[in-house]
């Protein structure tokens, strides 16, 4: 009976200490990850001759990041990222929709333990709408490229788990407009 809390015993302390400590992996980068983001920022569409976007001068929007990638070294990850940007806004009684996506190849590079600089390129899709002499509402869909700048702050909640925030600029590159974000977000990795 002894013998059996004791395995007991060994078996609930295995399962409930954090077996990062004996790894050699215990808060490295190295290896595969895995990223969200949640935040806010400011995204701006020029208005087209005879048109409103709502958001030519900048409008709070919704911005989230979604990143899966690898740790090369101990200071720079290499991933693909997809962000989203979002905002509905009210013109002349029109409600006017803004989705800004892209997905990027992102390296971020590490200075410091936690401070660190992102950049990442590829493409961009925008799905927004525009007011037409506040009559009609003009519908665009176009692909072009993007890419985005950045820097943030990390710190290591556990052995596997790093929380921050990141600020970032991106730009969107299309054939009828470009489209700037300037945002903040909260950040989670599991490495």
């Amino acid at each position: 009976m002894k013998y059996r809390y004791s395995v007991v015993v060994a078996f609930v302390l295995m399962l409930i200490a954090s077996d990062a400590f004996a790894l050699d992996a215990y808060k490295d980068r190295r290896g595969m990850f895995v990223g969200l983001g949640v935040g806010g920022g400011v995204g701006s569409v020029p208005d087209q001759p005879g048109e409103v976007t709502g958001v030519a001068d900048g409008e709070m929007g919704l911005a989230t990041q979604l990143t899966v990638g690898n740790g090369i070294w101990k200071i720079l990850t290499m991933g693909g990222q997809f962000n989203w940007w979002v905002r509905t806004v009210d013109v002349n009684e029109q409600s006017l929709s803004h989705h800004h996506l892209n997905f990027l190849a992102t390296a971020s590079f590490f200075p410091l333990d936690f401070l660190y600089a992102t950049g990442g390129f590829g493409m961009g899709y925008a799905i927004y709408d525009s007011s037409v002499a506040g009559i009609e509402v003009k519908k665009y869909r176009e692909l072009g490229i993007a890419a985005k700048v950045g820097a943030g702050i990390e710190f290591w909640v556990n052995g596997q788990v790093a929380t921050g925030v990141e600020a970032a600029y991106t730009r969107h590159f299309y054939s009828g407009s470009d489209f700037d974000t300037f945002t903040g977000a909260l950040v989670v990795k599991w490495y």
